[in-house]
């Protein structure tokens, strides 16, 4: 993948990306050099009294130059320091961000979706085939290499869950990332997705990823939902000022706004590994 090559990010505000740089180096310096090996696994559920839930949606419809509305007036360099902030910051004045390489936990049911129904879904009849699974991980695996800049080429482990038809089932998990497709996003929200995360301060515990079964089942552009997803899963939200794969709309693949965006992010992650080497 070739490195980032904004000719903003060297030119803009040396004090505001060095804030959000730091930010992040930060978090890695706790955490050590988890981020370069397998992780433990935490408790079994998350614990609702110290986490925050956060999710976000990808609509159906195209993005297109027009629709970028935020950052309007600005210059080219200012725009894309606005993308960069939107993108690690989005509404908070801290950037978030596992201290760990998640697990991935692939829901071999189909699940059905009820608005508002918090963390627990029901499992259904329908089930992922094993193809469909393989081409699921593979493209997440490929996804979480892009956007941390190749400092997580792979999770710390993958599992695939089989759930019986009916069970209630708790898709957000400390220390996992857990997906599955869901009857009845599109229908009822008029999305494609949502990416969620559960949060103690600014560190990541757990997160979730939703994608609607017709779309991601059917539509070749399936691999720009699982990407972006992962993304709100590793802690990005959406961006509004320039072209890029979290936009609030599906578009394109990764831009160098998004390549630029993770070699901020995962810096600490890809040093420590690096280290370990």
């Amino acid at each position: 993948m070739p490195r980032a090559s904004l000719h903003s990010l060297r030119d803009m505000d040396t004090c505001r990306l060095g804030v959000l740089t730091a930010s992040f180096l930060a978090l890695a310096c706790v955490a050590g050099s988890a981020g370069a090996g397998p992780a433990g696994r935490c408790e079994a559920v998350a614990n609702a009294a110290d986490s925050v839930g956060d999710q976000q949606a990808l609509h159906s419809a195209t993005t297109r130059a027009g629709d970028l509305k935020s950052g309007l007036g600005l210059d080219p360099r200012q725009r894309d320091r606005h993308a960069l902030e939107e993108m690690l910051l989005g509404d908070g004045a801290t950037p978030l961000r596992w201290d760990r390489v998640p697990e991935l936990v692939v829901l071999m049911p189909v699940m059905q979706y009820e608005k508002g129904r918090g963390t627990e879904y029901r499992a259904t009849l329908q089930q992922l085939t094993d193809q469909e699974a393989a081409a699921l991980v593979s493209d997440l695996t490929d996804a979480l290499s892009v956007l941390t800049d190749r400092a997580f080429r792979g999770f710390s482990a993958i599992r695939r869950e089989t759930d019986a038809a009916g069970e209630m089932v708790n898709v957000m998990r400390p220390g996992q990332i857990v997906v599955a497709r869901y009857n009845g996003v599109r229908d009822q929200t008029a999305t494609l997705g949502f990416g969620g995360r559960s949060t103690r301060g600014s560190t990541i515990r757990a997160a979730s990823i939703i994608l609607d079964s017709d779309f991601d089942r059917q539509d070749s552009t399936r691999r720009l939902l699982r990407m972006h997803e992962l993304g709100h899963a590793l802690g990005y939200n959406h961006v509004k000022s320039r072209i890029s794969i979290m936009n609030p709309k599906i578009g394109p693949g990764p831009t160098d706004v998004d390549r630029a965006a993770a070699r901020i992010a995962f810096e600490g992650f890809r040093a420590a590994a690096e280290s370990c080497s």
